[in-house]
């Protein structure tokens, strides 16, 4: 990736991250326990990102970003045969 590809993405990151703060404070007020990491990891999901995009934006391995999403469902409560990005998706923002 080369500099300008990296600036760029840190800006679309940043718009994303801004325009869900009201959905990221839902999160928290809801489940206190969910880290910055989690707080990140649900707006990529909420956005319908693959998991492999999750992986190369959190600089992981796809299977770490797999990893992530099911201690994620676990801290949520979702049923692991359920999308987790459709939970999301279903909340008011």
């Amino acid at each position: 990736m080369t500099i300008l590809e990296r600036h760029l993405m840190d800006h679309l990151l940043l718009e994303l991250e801004q325009s869900n703060r009201s959905f990221q404070h839902q999160l928290k007020s809801q489940f206190p326990r969910l880290t910055s990491y989690d707080i990140r990891l649900c707006t990529y999901l909420k956005a319908n990102l693959s998991t492999k995009e999750i992986a190369l934006l959190l600089n992981i391995t796809p299977d770490s970003a797999k990893k992530a999403k099911h201690r994620l469902r676990k801290k949520l409560a979702i049923d692991p045969r359920q999308s987790i990005s459709c939970s999301f998706n279903h909340t008011p923002d």
